[in-house]
């Protein structure tokens, strides 16, 4: 184990939760009593005793903050009307600063669908766009396409991560790709584009391994007719081949022990060993185990500092991820000083094919520590996005026998049971594309974004202009814009890859093309998407070749998995669900998915 690492000079200048908390407590609980009391303990010192100026300069808290409240409200009322434009629609609950709403939002969270809550909150004001006005301050949620296309491409320029972004994140991502601002953003994509054009992706070369070994495990369980945990297996599979695509190192993350049926407990996200298991599983817990902190710090909004005010809970899991990536680092660092006695100040060229993304980053950057963060950037990328992918595309399949047959029968027709999966046949598989952009549209991997307004108020162009005051968080899900029946027709939540042969539809999806944005859009658009869906379609024709059929395995899942009783009958989605699915910064399935495999017949 490493030395624990000292504070970087990034991690230092990050605005402290802590501080910015109680400054906020102090303007709003501390500074009114406390000046309300000096007045009239000075000022009226004989009508006003210490025992009668107490209750009153209590009293000044809630006032001000209605007053303050209602000062804010109408400063943004009359902005909206100068600029033609009308209020976010305002959820109003029945507790000061909507805490009732707020607690009702965290038990969905716990308990519910995955973004039911908010999915509620849409039925009840009969819009697509709110205002949650959360302990009084502009939070909006929305999952209208105009809004994502506004905020995504139109009006990019205008919008940041914001502060309340980062200090939910920024000592797990730091100065990585998808944390990064401004210039660093642009000049971080530069350096990773080269590594995702078609010649870069369309080398299958380094799925074959991988899936090999995946398909051998899945292969050894159906052969003694048990189950196995395919979100487990999945990300293994997808951090192998991307470690082999980014890093040029082989992680064998596939030949540590497997979790066993009948032995594992209700992990962080998925399923763990009940014994705690290796040096795999550590890692696994700790990693997942930041990702349900930094959601959970989402739901609970302005005020989760108040819940880590002495300890920051992501803290000891961020080391130990840490500490697992250092070798690879060293690693970098040793190649890097190795090639400069070689050749110099020579650097590899993104179009060596040979050259891996590590190296070509540790030749630009002395920085260790941004090393690190564009490791764990690009380590959610291929391990949590395309895992969930294929996790929901096996599970679906399962589901829906008749669709995996078609799309048995298209990869016989194509590849036989032994061919090897080509870019250029992939590309001609059109019932795959369906399969895969249907579970997209049903289980986008990255379901809610969130942007940050800057400095001055904006128009958003939607149904009606909507005015957006300054320096507001917006948090976009493309998982409820994807069921909306307005946009999809009646059948929305169901699964239907025959949906994606309706010349009707894809004339709509051309024209609002943000009614489908799995992928988010606009200039930060998912630089992998390629990458991801070739290696989905790879795995999954290697998969279709020796494997006929698939059965989920509730009996398998482990305690407190799998949906609640009342979920049965619920409409959407919820009423049809096996499994649980759940947002802990991508989406995921609750325990893992549990899954029997029936071999191909010979």
């Amino acid at each position: 184990m490493t030395p624990r690492r000292e504070l970087t000079a990034f991690e230092k200048i990050i605005p402290d939760y802590r501080k910015r908390i109680l400054l906020s407590l102090g303007k709003a609980l501390i500074a009114p009593p406390l000046l309300t009391f000096l007045l009239l303990r000075s000022t009226w010192p004989s009508s006003f005793s210490f025992w009668l100026s107490l209750p009153l300069a209590l009293l000044s808290i809630p006032i001000t903050i209605a007053l303050r409240s209602r000062y804010t409200l109408w400063v943004q009322d009359r902005e909206a009307a100068q600029l033609g434009a009308q209020p976010i629609t305002k959820v109003t609950g029945r507790w000061p600063g909507n805490l009732d709403i707020v607690l009702r939002l965290l038990k969905s969270f716990e308990s519910g669908y995955v973004l039911q809550g908010f999915a509620d909150l849409f039925e009840e004001y009969g819009c697509t766009t709110l205002n949650t006005r959360f302990f009084w301050d502009d939070q909006i949620i929305s999952m209208d396409e105009k809004v994502f296309r506004f905020v995504a491409h139109t009006g990019f320029t205008h919008f940041e991560k914001g502060i309340l972004w980062h200090e939910r994140i920024d000592k797990l991502l730091g100065t990585g790709l998808f944390n990064a601002e401004g210039e660093q953003w642009r000049i971080g994509r530069q350096i990773a584009r080269p590594f995702f054009t078609k010649e870069r992706i369309s080398d299958f070369h380094i799925f074959e391994h991988s899936s090999a070994k995946t398909l051998n495990l899945i292969a050894n369980r159906a052969a003694t007719y048990a189950p196995i945990d395919i979100q487990d297996l999945l990300q293994r599979f997808t951090l192998d081949a991307a470690a082999l695509f980014l890093w040029g190192t082989a992680l064998n993350t596939l030949d540590q022990p497997l979790t066993e049926p009948g032995r594992v407990v209700l992990g962080p996200k998925g399923s763990a060993p009940a014994d705690g298991g290796g040096e795999w599983d550590v890692f696994t817990n700790a990693f997942e185990t930041v990702a349900v902190l930094i959601t959970r710090r989402g739901v609970q909004g302005n005020t989760w500092p108040l819940l880590e005010l002495f300890k920051d809970k992501t803290e000891e899991p961020i080391q130990v991820i840490m500490d697992w990536l250092e070798p690879l680092v060293r690693e970098a660092i040793s190649r890097k000083a190795k090639r400069r006695v070689a050749n110099g100040e020579a650097k590899v060229s993104a179009r060596d094919e040979d050259t891996v993304f590590l190296d070509y980053l540790a030749d630009r950057t002395d920085d260790v520590e941004h090393i690190r963060y564009e490791l764990i950037t690009f380590l959610i990328a291929s391990r949590d996005t395309t895992s969930s992918l294929l996790t929901f595309v096996i599970y679906l399949l399962g589901l829906h026998p008749d669709v995996c047959s078609r799309l048995r029968e298209e990869v016989l027709e194509t590849f036989g049971k032994t061919g090897t999966p080509s870019y250029a046949h992939l590309k001609k598989m059109e019932y795959m594309r369906a399969v895969l952009k249907e579970t997209l549209r049903l289980f986008p991997a990255a379901p809610l974004v969130a942007r940050t307004s800057r400095d001055d108020p904006l128009v958003i162009p939607s149904t009606s202009k909507l005015y957006l005051p300054p320096k507001t968080q917006i948090m976009m899900s493309s998982l409820l814009a994807h069921k909306r029946s307005d946009l999809w027709g009646p059948d929305a939540e169901l699964f239907r890859p025959e949906r994606w042969f309706d010349s009707v539809l894809l004339d709509k999806i051309a024209t609002t093309p943000f009614m489908y944005s799995p992928f988010y859009g606009g200039p930060r658009v998912c630089l992998g998407q390629d990458f991801a869906l070739n290696e989905a379609g790879y795995f999954l024709v290697r998969l279709l070749q020796r494997f006929q059929a698939f059965r989920f395995a509730p009996d398998f899942m482990p305690a407190g998995a799998l949906p609640p009783a009342h979920w049965a009958g619920m409409p959407g989605r919820q009423g049809l669900e096996k499994i649980h699915p759940s947002i802990n910064f991508t989406l995921h399935s609750k325990g893992g998915v549990w899954m029997f495999a029936e071999p191909a017949l010979p």
